[in-house]
């Protein structure tokens, strides 16, 4: 079989976007199963490197990644933001970005010009893995080579942290959450003066090498080449294919001491164990590039007499991403909101802005994010309940769904009726679907386009929630809705346009929760 064939991945697709009752058939009680793994990855015996704790709370451009510029990028990119205290130790830790259940199945690792780290969230530290500088190996591994980067960051998937729960279905979980921890990093070193050039597609042995990582039970996913703006320009193609085992060669073996934690993935997930295995890469000649294919347009202005929406003037304020990272929350353990008004023409803004900027390598250079922005408005000033499809090019809201049937139910209605219950959808004030374009995924990227779509999706996902967050709203990501009546509300007229995110948007009470700040010492 051809790595453009149709395998794992695709089949993979079918069951965790098209089929719930057998994506979930083989999930485990909520919590206290025996093999229920720690709260965080340990490691024992090693070198540690506290960071400090006196970070700005406010995020300006740097000029060096000293030790300050280093401990504000992890922490506003991946620390602890708010420990809540009520909840029987089930989900007791927030981070910066969103995680289903509060898990945190992604790990993040450091490479620097003095070592290969792994960064231990709880106590803001770096634990020491290897010596030297390795930053190249990774850069190789993706297929790059020019100006060295500042550091490389490496996300994987600590797979046991959710599969105890959820099994096969976590794979989805992980490459979700590896997007938005991506889209987090991307954003805060973007304020910072940095950039973050995004690869879904590196040779995985000498990465799985160079961490110490068994590939079956926690694979890298993600490689993330950081330079200060401009000096990245320099980043091109290596102009000679590199294969796996010669790259792995050049550098010796680790097994650092890890507590052990959790179920073995290799034995109680067949399935994801053999999507991700298919999605290995050995050789940066089967690396490709390509543009997906828009939804077809047959679905929009379906309502006799509905023309576009031209984007109106807004002053839209800037405010700090600090600030509004501290803000951003998932909403309360039932997502209830409450009546608002939410200015929708400042919501629209935001929208139109966060598919742009983005390094990866994905798509052509200059391309946005791969999945169109699809905005189903219930409880917005300034634009009309509906639903509507976002022009990257315009800015325009088009009026999609199919031609009224009459039934008088509204959009958000049709929402809640292929959403499995849970959330309360009474004042809501919008839903965002974020549509991706399966064939483009499968037929460039092999079984990995799994991974690739998936992740692209949660640094999307991750962008509309911040843009909530900065008008005071919540984002609850939801899987669990119906992949056909999905496309039936948004006038999805073909199989391959999938919606694989969607997001609840609106202001939420308390939920009864105590939730206290983790706040760093602050310098001025």
């Amino acid at each position: 079989m051809t790595e453009r064939e149709d395998g794992a991945g695709r089949e993979f697709w079918r069951i965790t976007l098209e089929d719930l009752a057998v994506a979930m058939a083989t999930r485990q009680s909520e919590y206290g199963n025996p093999d229920e793994p720690l709260k965080f990855k340990i490691y024992r015996g090693l070198p540690r490197r506290p960071l400090t704790t006196r970070v700005p709370r406010k995020l300006t451009e740097v000029t060096a990644l000293d030790e300050t510029a280093l401990s504000t990028l992890l922490h506003y990119g991946y620390g602890i933001s708010r420990q809540e205290f009520d909840t029987d130790g089930t989900w007791p830790y927030h981070r910066m970005v969103a995680s289903a259940r509060c898990l945190f199945g992604v790990q993040l690792y450091v490479c620097l010009a003095d070592g290969v780290y792994h960064y231990d969230a709880p106590h803001h530290a770096l634990v020491l893995l290897r010596d030297g500088d390795h930053r190249q190996l990774p850069a190789s591994a993706a297929g790059i080579e020019g100006a060295p980067p500042e550091a490389v960051f490496v996300l994987s998937g600590l797979f046991a942290k959710t599969a105890y729960i959820y099994r096969d279905y976590a794979y989805r979980l992980c490459t979700q959450e590896a997007g938005l921890l991506t889209g987090n990093i991307d954003l805060v070193a973007r304020a910072m003066g940095l950039r973050a050039h995004v690869h879904h597609q590196f040779i995985d042995e000498p990465v799985h090498k160079l961490l110490g990582l068994d590939g079956d039970e926690e694979p890298a996913l993600v490689v993330l080449p950081l330079h200060f703006a401009g000096a990245g320009a320099g980043i091109r193609r290596a102009g000679v294919a590199r294969t796996a085992a010669a790259l792995a060669a050049t550098i010796d073996p680790i097994e650092p001491d890890v507590v052990p934690s959790g179920l073995t993935v290799a034995q109680a997930c067949p399935t994801l164990t053999d999507v991700n295995r298919a999605s290995l890469r050995t050789d940066t000649a089967t690396f490709a590039t390509a543009a997906p294919q828009a939804p077809g347009r047959t679905g929009e202005s379906g309502a006799p007499g509905a023309v576009p929406l031209s984007l109106p003037p807004a002053d839209v304020p800037d405010l700090d991403l600090a600030d509004v990272l501290r803000a951003r929350d998932s909403g309360p353990g039932v997502f209830r909101p409450v009546a608002s008004r939410v200015d929708g023409v400042e919501l629209w803004t935001r929208l139109t802005r966060v598919r742009t900027d983005v390094t990866s390598d994905a798509v052509p250079p200059g391309a946005p994010v791969p999945l169109e922005i699809y905005l189903t408005v219930g409880d917005l000033t300034g634009i009309p309940a509906g639903c509507y499809r976002l022009d990257q090019d315009t800015g325009a809201l088009h009026p999609v769904g199919p031609v009224d049937t009459g039934t008088g139910t509204d959009a958000i209605t049709a929402i809640e009726r292929v959403t499995i219950p849970g959330p309360v959808f009474q004042h809501m004030s919008a839903v965002v679907h974020l549509v991706g374009d399966r064939d483009w995924a499968f037929d460039t990227f092999g079984d990995r386009g799994y991974r690739v779509i998936s992740q692209e999706a949660g640094l999307l996902a991750h962008r509309v929630c911040v843009a909530a967050a900065a008008q005071g709203m919540s984002g609850r990501i939801v899987n669990a809705y119906h992949a056909d009546g999905v496309r039936q509300a948004l006038g999805l007229t073909e199989r391959r346009h999938t919606p694989v995110f969607q997001i609840l948007l609106a202001r939420t009470g308390p939920g009864g929760r105590v939730i206290v700040p983790v706040e760093p010492e602050a310098v001025n």
